[in-house]
């Protein structure tokens, strides 16, 4: 998961693909994959003096996949949530 400390370094909503892989620590063709079958939040950045260009930059939403990741992680049993803590012995 994308630490919140993040939005301070990155002032944006949004990153490019290279640099979400970066951050995640997955490779480039591995997000775009993820992209290709809409598992991650996606908005597309196009020029508008080239209306003709179907597709422009693809940039990954880092506030929504932190929202989806932290609602993955809490609808999981509180067991297998706390399970680190007892792994760490807290």
């Amino acid at each position: 998961m994308i630490k919140s400390d993040y939005t301070g370094q990155y002032p944006v909503e949004a990153v490019t693909i290279e640099k979400f892989a970066e951050l995640i620590g997955k490779p480039e063709t591995a997000v775009r994959k993820m992209i290709t079958n809409n598992k991650l939040p996606v908005v597309e950045l196009t020029d508008p003096e080239a209306a003709a260009a179907r597709v422009g930059e693809r940039w990954v939403v880092i506030s929504e996949f932190n929202c989806i990741v932290r609602e993955a992680y809490f609808n999981r049993p509180a067991k297998e949530r706390g399970a680190w803590l007892k792994w760490l012995g807290l």
